[in-house]
């Protein structure tokens, strides 16, 4: 079931909810609000097999019945989230199209196991407390897709010829699944100085969802050698992240190093993909400079190993 009309609402919907109101004319003093979850960002992308474009992600989480929920607990949370990536190909497709990426909305129950901080943490899934130790768990349902429609071989062939160059079709080829996931997040004491992050990430793709049922993934059709299931090259993932506080001046500070490595849970370790980023602060605007090497750069021909290199501008959640 192709669910790229719902993920468009969603899109809008939470777009809408965003926009802070104004207090003059709307007093609503226990209204929650979202909160970043991965990192907002706006930047380039160069795959290898792709044309560069202008890649730009939102992703926002928001707290679900948190007076119900503390009850049976104060270390306990829930959370809908949403994450959508995009790209526009400015000057280097015909009509500078913005082509889907992926829309991942997420139900996630959190457990805080530990945490550093006296207050909650403001700046999403990113940043922790500024200082002691921070730690928890999350549990979620989800679906992923990229919110397009080719289904068949001659939808398929169709699109290779309207197209601009018959490559471009394959942004088109529909993917999908549900998947549960379990995150471990931890933030060891520390001083104000530095911060060391790690993440453990792992998914189990469904064979029948509540929002996806059957899988979109690799089709026979498609007569590509590198051609495998989503969860030969997904599933498993590690992060760590390095943040010393550091000043070089008035135009530089606060440098960011993150290494991430993911692998397929059906051959693990046989499928490997690696990223890398560096970062920094110019006049407090985040920059960061990530390569990668491996699999799942565009969902579209998530199977293909290929590299990618850009620059991003990290907002809300540096």
């Amino acid at each position: 079931m192709r669910v790229a009309c719902i993920n468009a609402s969603l899109v809008s919907l939470l777009l809408v909810t965003a926009v802070r109101a104004d207090e003059g004319l709307l007093f609503q003093p226990d209204m929650l609000r979202l909160e970043s979850y991965e990192p907002n960002t706006v930047g380039y992308t160069k795959d290898s097999d792709d044309v560069g474009f202008m890649d730009f992600k939102v992703s926002v989480k928001y707290e679900l019945f948190p007076d119900l929920v503390s009850k049976l607990s104060s270390d306990f949370k829930a959370y809908f989230a949403f994450t959508g990536r995009f790209g526009q190909y400015i000057g280097t497709r015909e009509s500078s199209p913005v082509v889907g990426k992926r829309f991942n909305p997420k139900f996630i129950f959190r457990d805080i196991a530990r945490s550093g901080a006296t207050h909650a943490p403001s700046g999403g899934d990113a940043s922790a407390s500024k200082s002691g130790a921070d730690e928890y768990f999350d549990f979620a349902y989800a679906h992923e897709s990229n919110g397009q429609s080719i289904s068949s071989r001659a939808e398929y062939d169709q699109a290779r010829t309207n197209s601009e160059r018959p490559e471009f079709a394959n942004d088109n080829i529909s993917r999908g699944w549900d998947y549960l996931e379990f995150t471990w997040k931890n933030v060891p004491s520390y001083t104000e100085n530095h911060k060391l992050s790690t993440y453990l990430t792992l998914q189990y793709f469904l064979q029948r969802g509540l929002l996806q049922d059957a899988p979109e993934e690799y089709n026979r059709w498609e007569n590509d050698p590198e051609g495998k299931p989503r969860k030969s090259v997904n599933g498993v993932r590690g992060i760590v992240k390095y943040q010393p506080k550091y000043k070089f001046s008035g135009w530089f500070s606060d440098p960011k190093y993150a290494l991430i490595y993911e692998t397929g849970y059906q051959h693990i370790f046989k499928y490997n993909t690696i990223r890398a980023e560096a970062g920094i602060k110019i006049q407090k605007l985040p920059v960061t400079l990530w390569g990668r090497t491996g699999y799942g750069s565009d969902l579209a021909l998530y199977f293909k190993k290929m590299s990618s290199y850009g620059i991003e501008v990290e907002i809300g959640s540096f």
